[in-house]
């Protein structure tokens, strides 16, 4: 069972959890339909002393992962009706005061919501989180800001919520962020995923809220981490010439989209591979005569603007009838199956809560590197080689090998032009094409 949330799954394979609030608050809404959503599905759940999910799981890692989703937003959605009923502020408090709970689990039911009657909170000036977020999140917008942030960050700062206690902006200290930041990386958090995506959020968040005067500082000012083990994480290597090859003749084997297409797209492309996994029938274009792959933030997470670009599709990835797929293919995502109703309830795509809103294709992700485990080739993070990113640095160094300029590799890639010389000048489809066939297949 994972820590904080009690999960039962029957021998039909449905999964049931209990709400991790107080018994009182879960029994006052009892009966209660919470619209959720997770991975493409909208649907609702009844408030009960145990809640059970209309969707069956073929693993307990999935149904943990859409436990943790609904849950966080059926929690979410009963505070926010016990804040409007009882006209105050909720803080969450762990009666436990456990200091190293899991960052994945949702509050356990050591975690009771209280009324806090003092005068900040009264004080309609003062936001509470998500009042700030709604109005980062509107700002973000409008201001050309990809639309596939707010979801996956709303999720974040939730997150940060739980673990302050309250949801009053203008009370966090530097001291509740160090705290936070020691905390994620105790409980297993990627440094870089701490400092690139839960810093990010919060720094930003409070750095709108300080240029609109909700609150008087920034306390993620200074707060860092430390760069020696920042640089630990980096150290990953290429796909050996044995495993590059071992995975694309497997892929040859596949019949799964998914597996048949991603490995020799990410190989011959050097994209990110949530990148790849979250194209969209749109995305594959003809330019200038060239079919190319067209990487936007409105397919999914992007990390930079230069991630955004045309990629030209090398020409063993089209000799295996990669265009007569995409024809042939009815669903809008290239290699996220379509999902089926399940008790006559319909599959959407949605902007709401959720962190399959934010990288739709993520347990495509998940299944894709469980399978290139599987094959047993010797990789992995203990090896130094991670199956999601090892095509990039097999692409960089065949580009250098095969003496393409650095500056063609990088429009390739989606990497930002390291020198002012270089920034000079475009690099057209025709070029990354012919540069792109100099790099041969390894099979």
């Amino acid at each position: 069972m994972q820590q904080g949330l009690d999960i039962r799954i029957d021998r039909e394979g449905r999964v049931f959890f209990a709400i991790p609030l107080p018994t009182t608050v879960v029994r006052k809404y009892r009966n209660l339909a919470v619209d959720v959503v997770y991975d493409c599905f909208r649907f609702c759940v009844d408030v009960d002393d145990e809640v059970a999910l209309p969707l069956a799981s073929r693993s307990f890692d999935d149904a943990r992962s859409a436990v943790s989703v609904v849950a966080n937003q059926v929690v979410v959605r009963l505070l926010e009706l016990e804040r409007s009923a009882q006209g105050v502020g909720i803080a969450v408090r762990d009666s436990r005061q456990a200091p190293h709970a899991n960052l994945n689990a949702m509050p356990g039911p050591g975690i009771v919501a209280e009324a806090r009657g003092d005068a900040g909170c009264a004080d309609q000036q003062k936001r509470t989180f998500a009042e700030l977020f709604e109005a980062w999140a509107l700002q973000h917008v409008q201001s050309g800001g990809a639309p596939t942030t707010p979801p996956y960050w709303r999720v974040l700062v939730q997150r940060f919520v739980v673990f302050l206690g309250h949801d009053r902006p203008q009370d966090v200290t530097p001291h509740d962020i160090r705290a936070y930041r020691d905390h994620l990386i105790a409980t297993g958090r990627r440094l870089r995923t701490a400092r690139h995506s839960d810093f990010a959020a919060l720094r930003a968040l409070f750095q709108f809220a300080v240029e609109n005067e909700f609150v008087t500082g920034n306390p993620t000012s200074g707060i860092r981490f430390k760069p020696e083990r920042l640089a630990a994480t980096q150290s990953m290597k290429a796909f050996s010439p044995v495993q590059a090859r071992g995975i694309l003749a497997a892929a040859d084997r596949q019949t799964l989209a998914a597996r048949r297409w991603i490995p020799w797209l990410t190989a011959l492309t050097g994209s990110r591979v949530a990148a790849i996994a979250n194209l969209r029938k749109q995305d594959v274009v003809q330019v200038e005569g060239i079919w190319c792959v067209r990487i936007s933030r409105q397919a999914g997470p992007i990390k930079t603007a230069a991630s955004e670009r045309l990629v030209p599709i090398h020409s063993a990835i089209l000799a295996r009838g990669f265009l007569a797929f995409v024809e042939k293919t009815e669903r809008e995502r290239l290699f996220i199956e379509k999902p089926l109703a399940v008790n006559g309830l319909q599959p959407v795509i949605t902007v709401e809560i959720g962190p399959s809103v934010y990288h739709p294709a993520r347990s495509t992700l998940r299944r894709l590197s469980d399978w290139l485990h599987s094959l047993d080739l010797g990789i992995g993070r203990d090896a130094k080689v991670d199956p999601n990113h090892a095509w990039r640095h097999w692409f960089k160094e065949q580009a250098f090998a095969e003496g393409v300029p650095e500056k063609i590799t990088d429009a390739i890639v989606g990497h930002a032009q390291a020198t002012t010389s270089r920034r000079y000048g475009s690099v057209s489809i025709a070029m990354m094409a012919e540069s792109l066939e100099k790099i041969r297949p390894p099979t």
